[in-house]
């Protein structure tokens, strides 16, 4: 996947995640709708570490991990909108 398909991705699984999260605010007790939630954070914390892995951290909390501090040497998402 390039960097623009990995964001995309990042983006569908974590609004997926909080959507089953607004969901069971309401309905605590639906084990499926749990099981999901569950299964889009998982995926989204996966795509997180590939995109990291490939582009370097995607939020500067990431960066804190790292030995340096530099999550902004790369280009900014808008410089390469092609």
């Amino acid at each position: 996947m390039n960097r623009n398909e990995l964001l995309n991705q990042i983006s569908a699984f974590a609004f997926a995640e909080k959507e089953w999260n607004l969901y069971l605010d309401t309905h605590p007790n639906d084990k499926e709708a749990l099981k999901k939630h569950k299964a889009m954070a998982e995926k989204a914390k996966e795509l997180i570490k590939e995109y990291e892995e490939k582009f370097g951290p995607l939020t500067p909390m990431s960066a804190v991990c790292q030995e340096s501090f530099d999550w902004i040497s790369g280009p900014w998402p808008w410089d390469n909108c092609n």
